[in-house]
């Protein structure tokens, strides 16, 4: 098969680029492919909590989430297919005996609404009437974002797809084995279990297989990858059930075969237990799931995370000590878990650059290869301002969407 551009990886990253290629591109004249070795979403795009918040301590990254949250909460508007968006709202908050995080915490609310993004102070005792239940101690500042919750992770990616291949690009899955082909220094396809791609563009958005793909051609990425854990508890009874009944029980599973096209979805309206919390103090994540009934639980940070050498070996179990040690944590926070059930654990795997910005740009190794990686499990907060300006990149248009200087390869180079 022949394209203009060819995409490799089916997660957030690739198949967003796929959505603003496709939508600048004519179908016939200039080909978007997108190709992916197993199912859209199998990746850690698939496993992420999905989080979108505006919370980055950055001003270039706080204004990509911030248009991403809008773009999320229009798109059911616009297209007629829901991404799960719930603004239930992202409470970050961090104790008066952390003064350094305090200070960054005042810090980052000021550089984010400079930017525009709508966040409020909160101090300890509005917190508890906030949250109903939080143990919080006096001192306690939080950053609270009412537009900020979740999307589901999977029918966003299914959502971007299906939103490409209707502006004419194609998904073929099941496709493996990428191996790029450069004839005379530049990319002209990649060769895979399916047959050769040409294109005179290729884009890996291949997460944490970026650097084996491009080691053969002596390309050192500046990237670690490591292993994630997550660990999911019984979701406390929510304290206000829904607006108005609408006959769906919470956690019916036929609701999940709802037909999401120009139709409200009821799994978009299931009540959760309390917002999205982010714990400083305890380096905890908290996130309701309330199709099943559940609370996801991961830590913040990458300075515990377990360095992985081999990409393609198993991702294996979630330890016993972090799951005791999640539950622990999210009981000593809100006492209404402690007789809650354990409903399951998930292993995954991300990136990490060394200054934790992605790598988003051209591979000047090798021309018309680019990538898109090192996006430390934030593909939903930036997917879709990554998305748009990777598309006007490529095309050779202005880029708009972000500061290629800022995600560029060459700022490792330099320093």
């Amino acid at each position: 098969m022949k394209a203009k551009i060819l995409i490799v990886g089916g997660g957030a990253m690739g198949t967003c680029i796929a959505l603003h290629a496709a939508t600048r591109c004519d179908p016939l004249r200039e080909p978007v492919i997108l190709i992916e070795k197993e199912r859209l979403g199998a990746g850690s795009s698939g496993r992420s909590p999905a989080i979108v918040h505006q919370g980055y301590r950055d001003r270039q990254m706080a204004g990509m989430a911030r248009d991403a949250l809008k773009v999320y909460a229009g798109l059911e508007r616009s297209t007629g297919r829901s991404v799960g968006y719930r603004p239930i709202g992202v409470l970050t908050f961090a104790n008066s005996a952390n003064p350094a995080a305090l200070e960054r915490l005042e810090a980052e609310m000021a550089m984010q609404r400079e930017v525009g993004i709508v966040v409020h102070k909160v101090m300890a005792e509005e917190i508890r009437s906030m949250v109903p239940g939080i143990e919080v101690a006096d001192g306690t500042v939080g950053a609270y974002e009412p537009d900020g919750g979740f999307v589901d992770p999977v029918r966003t990616i299914e959502s971007f797809a299906t939103l490409a291949r209707d502006r004419g690009a194609v998904t073929r899955i099941g496709v493996k084995n990428p191996t790029i082909l450069v004839e005379k220094g530049r990319a002209v396809g990649v060769e895979t279990s399916a047959g050769t791609f040409e294109a005179p563009i290729v884009v890996l958005a291949t997460g944490t297989w970026t650097p084996s793909i491009v080691k053969p051609f002596g390309i050192e990425l500046p990237l670690r990858v490591v292993r994630t854990q997550q660990h999911f508890l019984q979701m406390p009874s929510p304290i206000r059930a829904l607006d108005e009944d609408d006959g769906t029980e919470p956690g019916d599973p036929s609701s999940a075969e709802f037909e999401t096209q120009f139709i409200p979805d009821p799994l978009d309206r299931l009540p959760v237990a309390h917002p999205v919390l982010i714990d400083i103090e305890q380096g905890l994540s908290a996130r309701c799931e309330p199709a099943e009934m559940r609370t996801r639980l991961g830590r913040t940070g990458f300075d515990q995370f377990e360095e992985v050498s081999d990409a393609s070996a198993p991702i294996g179990d979630v330890a016993e000590d972090f799951k005791a040690w999640a539950r622990e944590s999210i009981v000593r926070r809100f006492p209404a878990y402690g007789d809650r059930d354990d409903v399951g654990s998930l292993g995954g795997r991300i990136t990490l650059t060394p200054d934790n910005r992605p790598i988003v740009g051209r591979i000047p190794e090798i021309e018309g290869l680019y990538v898109a990686t090192g996006f430390t499990g934030n593909d939903f907060q930036l997917a879709p301002s990554i998305g748009e300006g990777m598309a006007q990149m490529l095309l050779g248009e202005p880029v708009s969407a972000f500061d290629p200087e800022f995600f560029s390869l060459g700022r490792f180079q330099k320093a």
